[in-house]
């Protein structure tokens, strides 16, 4: 039987989601809350808040909604699972307590620190002379990270005393991180090249569906502020057989199992972000979610129908889940807004959206404004997406599908996936 589909979020990760679920025969009608400009060639956007839980579930209930998929980490830490499964209704995603795995800097590192998971060395801080006698400990450089959700922004290395004492103002003085930061975890810093593997997940059973590497600064050559991404590419040359085989047993296995040893076994996406140190896999962060800009280019390449992946996790039958991913490389860009992650405009009319043609581009900042023009509305607007048989192809497609692209003061990086040719 068809099914109606619910996803929740408004990003570049949501409109992939609606993309892909929009080519499953097994789809039957897709709502997007709220959506964006770009997930109406998919789905009917709805505008209700994320954060109005009855109100989404009221529109399930008259809409006859077979799955809702949680796109961002918000609603997931709002506890929208266990008030969905309180209602018998399907949902996709972690609850309330397994969500803490990203919500909670600290309950992660407990837990790896626990069940022996490898991390960097870590101490819990709560105001400024903690913070600095962490760092006596611990030695530059360092990192500080707010406990909380900070929209992939909470995260400062410092690598010199002045720049550590521009961090503790940042955080104890300014509190540019709110209440997110009411907790600080102090972290030893180590150096490696990055990637990140993307799981889907059922109590202990799991799927590993790709893994790609994120560009979190804003700037070229990874300088400038963090931001929720920049750009991504899938798959990376850092991947192998054997270093696999060290992620599932040293990290996603234990992972799995603390949780269900906690009684919340985990169920949804689970995203491992992981630093190679020498070649040996240390967990950066967990993400209960798909990342974004990742999904831009996981979800191309896969070869099966996310629909059945999630409805076989939802019924404890992943197991029958046979996963395959096409062959080649996909890169996704981010055009984002002159001044994100800082200040930036919006209202902006994007120009060129007409002349793709066959190629493909994720709405993510997006809306149509009152004269239905297609107009800027976040920091990350766009994400093209582009594909080759090397990577070296799929970094030169998506940047030929850029010039086709074009709004006032866009801005992109011009070096995305770069540093993947060197692995």
């Amino acid at each position: 039987m068809k099914k109606n589909v619910l996803i929740l979020g408004s990003g570049g990760r949501e409109c992939a989601f609606a993309w892909k679920i929009n080519q499953d025969p097994d789809s039957n009608k897709i709502y997007c809350i709220p959506g964006n400009a770009g997930t109406q060639a998919f789905a009917e956007n709805i505008n209700i808040s994320l954060d109005d839980h009855q109100a989404i579930l009221n529109f399930v209930l008259k809409n006859n909604i077979d799955i809702t998929i949680v796109g961002p980490e918000g609603p997931l830490d709002a506890g929208i699972v266990d008030f969905f499964k309180s209602n018998n209704q399907k949902i996709f995603g972690p609850n309330q307590i397994a969500s803490q795995l990203e919500s909670s800097k600290i309950y992660a590192r407990d837990l790896m620190k626990k069940y022996d998971i490898p991390h960097p060395d870590y101490i819990c801080c709560t105001n400024k002379d903690e913070t600095q006698k962490a760092k006596e400990v611990l030695g530059l450089p360092i990192v500080l990270k707010a406990d909380g959700l900070a929209a992939g922004k909470g995260v400062i290395i410092c690598n010199t005393e002045k720049e550590f004492g521009d961090a503790l103002n940042i955080f104890f003085e300014d509190k540019n991180f709110g209440n997110a930061a009411q907790k600080v975890s102090v972290e030893k810093c180590i150096s490696g090249p990055e990637i990140s593997i993307f799981t889907v997940c059922d109590g202990l059973d799991y799927i590993i569906i790709n893994n790609a590497q994120d560009h979190k600064r804003v700037y070229d050559d990874d300088l400038g502020p963090n931001t929720g991404g920049m750009g991504a590419y899938s798959p990376t040359n850092l991947y192998n057989l054997e270093l696999e085989e060290k992620i599932k047993s040293r990290i996603i296995e234990p992972t799995l199992k603390a949780m269900v040893n906690k009684n919340n076994p985990y169920t949804g996406f689970l995203y491992f972000g992981l630093m190679l140190v020498n070649g040996e896999p240390y967990v950066i962060e967990y993400n209960v979610r798909m990342g974004d800009p990742e999904t831009q280019v996981v979800l191309p390449l896969m070869d099966t129908s996310l629909l059945s992946i999630v409805d076989s996790a939802l019924n404890s039958k992943l197991k029958n889940i046979s996963y395959n991913n096409k062959s080649g490389y996909c890169v996704t860009i981010v055009l984002s807004a002159k001044g994100y992650p800082n200040k930036y405009e919006k209202g902006i009319k994007i120009e060129g959206l007409e002349s793709l043609g066959e190629d493909l581009l994720f709405h993510a900042g997006t809306k149509f404004n009152k004269d239905s023009q297609c107009v800027t509305s976040g920091g990350r607007v766009l994400n093209v997406v582009g594909f080759g048989e090397t990577l070296e192809k799929a970094i030169s497609d998506a940047y030929r599908i850029i010039k086709k692209i074009n709004f006032k003061d866009m801005y992109y990086r011009t070096d995305i996936g770069k540093k993947g040719l060197n692995y």
